[in-house]
């Protein structure tokens, strides 16, 4: 049998743990080129009652602003600006979402006011559970303009 001394086994030691890390680099890589899972992320927003009509209420934990519309219906609106995805803020005072980066605005659907973003915020599907809002974040919605349809209706 053949001895190792302290100087191979802490070189081998070293080796391994470099082998590992570099194979745990890689197949995340591999994972991340991967579609979209289709898997659904549900956040619990609250009860429904919670929201008054025409406010919107930041999730900044889950990177999301909920709009309760004046007729009911809600919307989750991603906080990454279409343009470049920096966060975007709610202006109060303007009434809109604005980008600190690139001055790109957004009305309170996520529709583009003002240029440099071409096309509205993504958004999250809603659904609704005992009285509660969730907001379906593992699958962010692409989209061009805002829809009648994106709106979610308890």
């Amino acid at each position: 049998m053949k001895k190792i001394n302290r100087r191979k086994f802490f070189r081998g030691l070293i080796y391994s743990l470099v082998s590992l890390e570099f194979g745990y680099v890689f197949f995340r890589l591999l994972k991340l080129n991967k579609p979209a899972s289709a898997e659904a992320i549900y956040y619990d927003a609250g009860e429904v009652s919670f929201f008054e009509k025409g406010r919107v209420y930041p999730f900044g934990s889950a990177r999301f602003f909920l709009y309760r519309m004046e007729d009911g219906g809600f919307i989750a609106l991603s906080s990454r600006c279409t343009h470049l995805g920096c966060i975007v803020q709610f202006n109060a005072s303007n009434d809109r979402f604005e980008c600190p980066c690139h001055a790109s605005a957004f009305e309170k659907n996520g529709r583009v006011i003002t240029s440099p973003a071409t096309r509205a915020l993504d958004y999250y599907p809603i659904a609704f559970k005992d009285d509660k809002v969730l907001v379906d974040t593992g699958n962010p919605v692409r989209r061009s303009k805002f829809d009648q349809s994106q709106v979610m209706y308890v």
